[in-house]
């Protein structure tokens, strides 16, 4: 029988808002860690980098190659445009400029969509843990830096952050390409 984490979330936990963020971590280290990628964290975060992802033996130009992501979670109602097949999510201009490069380590955006109550986030029984709902990435590589306020980014669904996905961004970084997005279908 699986359970929710309602029965163990404390009223003087964490706010919800740091919360999230460690449920968008905690959903990329499971995949780095199933995947063989390291992964270390900044110890101060004043540039808008969550993670860096590290491979190793690749046989690329780089043998180690590294990619460094921002992470973001929402949870609010319309995030996910089931018409255009797209997550909307608006970023902050400190955050969008800072990816938009340039940097000689690929840059992504990764946005975790979580339900909107704490207690469906995961379920847990004796045989598994499972994180709700997914993270997407998106690469602002070369886009034009915006001067103030926000802008809305679109991150197709089909660029859900996965195993597979995550290999091929670390095969790109290794060959030294850009990562790219995928274009909609």
């Amino acid at each position: 029988m699986s359970n929710t984490a309602t029965q163990i979330r404390g009223t003087a936990g964490t706010a919800v808002a740091h919360s999230k963020e460690l449920l968008s971590l905690a959903y990329i280290e499971a995949l780095a860690s199933a995947t063989g990628v390291n992964f270390n964290e900044p110890k101060i975060d004043n540039d808008g980098i969550d993670i860096t992802l590290r491979g190793k033996g690749y046989s690329g130009l780089y043998s180690e190659p590294k990619i460094e992501a921002q992470l973001k979670c929402t949870s609010k109602k319309g995030t996910i445009d089931h018409n255009t097949q797209e997550l909307i999510f608006q970023l902050d201009a400190k955050n969008y400029n800072y990816l938009v490069g340039p940097s000689p380590i690929p840059l992504i955006l990764v946005v975790h969509h979580a339900p909107a109550n704490p207690s469906d986030w995961l379920d847990e029984s004796n045989d598994y843990l499972s994180l709700k709902y997914a993270s997407y990435w998106y690469s602002l590589y070369g886009e034009a830096k915006i001067d103030t306020g926000s802008k809305v980014i679109r991150i197709p669904l089909t660029q859900r952050l996965d195993s597979t996905s995550l290999i091929d961004m670390m095969k790109m970084a290794s060959e030294g390409k850009e990562i790219l997005n995928r274009t909609k279908k």
